[in-house]
């Protein structure tokens, strides 16, 4: 009896029993018990659980309530059987007593030992590791663990590889020999830098022949501006950025018109190594510590600083949905990526009631509701404080001025004129109108001249705090004008040192005091859910699946104990980003091959205990700049205003800076599925769908863009067809063509009319006149629509034209950009 309340050692299943349990049990579990007892449920009744195999065992407040091939000693079958007025499962009021047929199944299934395919991995000493609401194992105190022994110990390069291999050892896995060099590279390169290695960086990597070849190509990629790039598109994910308001209260123009700064705050962040504790308070706090240096600076009787580039992070909570301008739900909104992003916590699920799942009450959501409800943002844009105060006095500058200045004097013109109307109470409705038409107009005019204008300055879409900050009352329900009791402004309860005396916060909105709760070593969420999210970039998935939500209703850990150890060296190490990287990529761990084995696919099919390296796709913006990379396209430059997937900018600049439409997305971003940005996102999930296929075989982009890799001089410098295949295997895949592989190439390049010939096949005049009729009006069509509907609006790629027959080393090209290897990392 005291055994079977113990987590049990996981059992491989015989497939009866697996196919007994999945179409016999787990049906009646799922529809009977659930709503009881599972962590889905409202409240858990009798401290039971019975949606994993562990709980199931372990029982409730009463003890087991099985005893494994004793169906007639057990609780369960008793309750079931309803031998016992007290104890009927399930009760009478909800759905009463299961049939025959289904307790005699159960019955059945308790005599075989109660097999049950429902897996909750552990930590590789095996110890139970779980855990409901405040006990719950996110929420327990972060704490070094001692690093395990293991059998095969040559294969440990660092702790890490310590913590994996000895869960390995326990279920009997061994884990993938290395990966070859060249894949390494492939791997590493895409996974800092979203590019691929040129084919002098490998031939580099190949003759280093010292041990740490590797640790040199990583300290490389991490100090190469792409770094920084391809980072922070992630946290742009998380940040749900987007360049426009979603939902704009009426008459406002819909675009935040210096968004951009907030992404090239980013890329300055992660390429600099700005700690992660202070990263949490700038995007939280910053006008704070802007404020606190002109105070200081003051009172040495210094100028305050000119540079205010710092602001530029409050973007990550004034860039959201605007929400028609309902101020209840901009707040929910920055409560919600507050808290996910940096916490991994559903705190927003409290809004209306208390949590469901995690200790969070109502009250704590009102908390930080008042945190952010003591916040004003500017009214209009030229309001918003300019990255630089003290700016070179250019020609373009001033134009810039004077228009702003003309378009400020409308503005309170039109100002003028509503007041006019609502003072004599005149209800003529076409006059209204005409002011609304006006006004909308107008808002666009500032969008423009704010967006488009050389000289219009930098600025940064900052929040201040409100003056006579006070506390506010708890909505009941939810409901504007249900108010309950008025909470004070401070952290969440679960996360608080001493929960019975929690701080309060005055000092303005309490938004810098939020953060440094948020950033404080004591906090055992903040650095076990960044560690978590950068394990999953690396890996295909975190030790926790649900990268946003770490609370009960996230998945349970796969290596809690590795988790915990990283995050604690991610804090000793001064929250440092980079060196996080290095800990995890210098493994052995890492740098295994995908190769997998029928050992490894039986125990754990889904990779979750690290037994080979994961292969993954890449993302679109992965696709998209190693197309332009590999043509050698690309334009390097860091920064700047955003480019729409209509402009000249589409197929030169990376997919880092094209404009994200909060509303309407661009089609082919979504195919590849980019993530709403209406909501943080910490994880995208893959879907296959034709469009993919089609966007590859069809688009100019990837058809000039393979003319381009075939036309550059190096290429065509080469004599032989061998030497062509060759390079283009090279730049496309990062490796040479293996010997079919090369034959199938020559077969194919001979077989085209032009054979290997770099010229097109001749084009009949007719067809080619034609063509350049249909070029000229589409290029006509495309004028008229973008004088009508703004040039931001235009056919996605439509500034591309294709350059006519191709000749077959492009028509190669293009063929080899659409294979899976070119499209995955392995």
């Amino acid at each position: 009896m005291l055994a079977t309340a113990l987590p049990a050692a996981e059992p491989t299943l015989a497939k009866t029993d697996l196919d007994f349990f999945e179409t016999k049990i787990r049906p009646v579990l799922s529809e009977q018990c659930y709503k009881c007892h599972s962590h889905t449920a409202d409240k858990i009744k009798g401290g039971l659980l019975l949606d994993s195999r562990d709980a199931l065992l372990s029982g409730g407040s009463n003890g087991p309530i099985i005893v494994p091939g004793k169906p007639d000693e057990s609780v369960l079958i008793q309750a079931l059987r309803y031998t016992d007025e007290d104890l009927r499962m399930p009760p009478e009021d909800h759905g009463g007593k299961l049939s025959a047929q289904q307790i005699a199944d159960f019955t059945e299934w308790v005599r075989r030992g109660a097999p049950d395919p429902r897996v909750t991995l552990g930590i590789a000493g095996g110890k139970s590791y779980g855990g409901v609401g405040k006990n719950h194992w996110a929420f327990q105190p972060l704490q070094k663990p001692t690093m395990p022994t293991v059998r095969a110990a040559s294969w440990v390069q660092s702790p890490v590889d310590s913590f994996v291999l000895a869960r390995l050892e326990a279920e009997g896995l061994s884990p993938a020999a290395p990966a070859d060099k060249r894949t390494l590279i492939r791997r590493v390169t895409f996974d800092l830098t979203g590019l691929p290695p040129t084919e002098a960086e490998i031939q580099r990597f190949l003759a280093d022949v010292s041990p740490g070849a590797f640790a040199k190509v990583v300290d490389r990629l991490l100090d190469s501006p792409a770094y920084g790039e391809r980072w922070a598109r992630y946290w742009m994910d998380v940040a749900r950025y987007s360049d426009t308001k979603g939902d704009p209260p009426k008459r406002d123009d819909p675009r935040f018109p210096h968004a951009w700064t907030y992404r090239d705050y980013l890329i300055e962040a992660f390429n600099t190594d700005k700690p992660f504790d202070q990263f949490i308070v700038e995007q939280l706090a910053a006008d704070r510590l802007v404020a606190q240096q002109a105070a200081a600076a003051k009172e040495a009787k210094k100028s305050p600083p000119t540079n205010q580039h710092v602001l530029a992070a409050l973007g990550f909570l004034t860039l959201g949905n605007q929400h028609d301008g309902r101020r209840n739900d901009i707040i929910d909104d920055r409560i919600d990526v507050t808290t996910k992003a940096f916490l991994g916590l559903t705190v927003s699920c409290a809004r209306c009631h208390d949590h469901k799942f995690d200790p969070i009450p109502t009250k704590d959501y009102y908390s930080l509701y008042g945190v952010f409800a003591n916040t004003v943002e500017p009214k209009s844009v030229f309001q918003e404080p300019p990255l630089d105060t003290l700016l070179p006095k250019t020609p373009e500058l001033v134009e810039y001025m004077a228009k702003a200045k003309e378009l400020d004097t409308k503005s309170d013109a039109l100002r003028q004129e509503y007041l006019e109307l609502r003072r004599n109470r005149n209800r003529d409705p076409q006059k209204r109108r005409e002011l609304i038409r006006a006004e909308g107009q107008l808002q666009r005019e500032i969008g423009n001249l704010e967006m488009n204008h050389p000289g219009a300055p930098a600025r940064a879409h900052a929040l201040f705090d409100a003056p006579n900050a006070k506390d506010y009352p708890v909505l009941l329900r939810g409901e504007v004008k249900n108010e309950g009791d008025v909470v004070p402004r401070r952290f969440l309860e679960i996360l608080s040192a001493d929960p019975k005396k929690r701080p309060t916060w005055k000092k303005g909105s309490g938004r810098l005091e939020l953060a440094q709760a948020i950033a404080n070593p004591q906090n055992p969420m903040t650095a076990r859910v960044l560690v978590n999210r950068i394990w999953q970039q690396h890996f295909g998935a975190g030790f926790v699946t649900t990268p946003d939500d770490l609370g009960n209703m996230g998945g349970p850990p796969s290596h809690p104990e590795l988790l915990d150890w990283l995050a604690t060296k991610f804090m000793a190490d001064g929250w440092s980003l980079k060196k996080l990287h290095r800990t995890i990529l210098l493994t052995s761990t890492y740098q295994q091959s995908s190769e997998s084995n029928p050992a490894g696919l039986a125990t754990d099919p889904a990779n979750r205990l690290l037994w080979h390296a994961p292969m993954r796709r890449l993302d679109f913006e992965e696709i998209y700049d190693s197309l332009l990379a590999i043509a050698g396209t690309l334009d390097r430059t860091i920064g700047g205003r955003p480019v729409t997937m209509a402009s000249d900018g589409f197929g030169k600049r990376r997919a880092l800076y094209f404009l994200i439409d909060r509303r309407n997305p661009p089609e082919l971003l979504t195919q590849f599925d980019f993530p709403n940005p209406d909501t943080p996102s910490g994880k995208r999930y893959d879907t296959t769908v034709p469009q993919q296929a089609l966007f590859l075989m069809n688009s100019p982009l990837v058809i000039e863009t393979a003319r381009k890799l075939t036309h550059r001089p190096d290429f065509t410098g080469f004599q032989r067809d061998e030497d062509r295949v060759t390079s283009l295997y090279l730049s496309i895949f990062q490796r040479e063509p293996l010997k079919q592989e090369m034959d199938l190439a020559l077969r194919y390049i001979r077989a085209n009319p032009t054979g290997s010939s770099l010229q097109p096949p001749m084009e009949p005049p007719a067809m080619k006149n034609a063509r350049e009729r249909q070029k000229e009006q589409r290029q006509a069509q495309r004028a008229a629509f973008a004088k009508k509907n703004g040039a931001d609006q235009r056919p996605i790629g439509s500034t591309i034209e294709h350059g006519g027959p191709l000749d077959a080393w492009t028509k190669l090209a293009q063929a080899l950009f659409q294979a899976n290897e070119a499209m995955f990392i392995n």
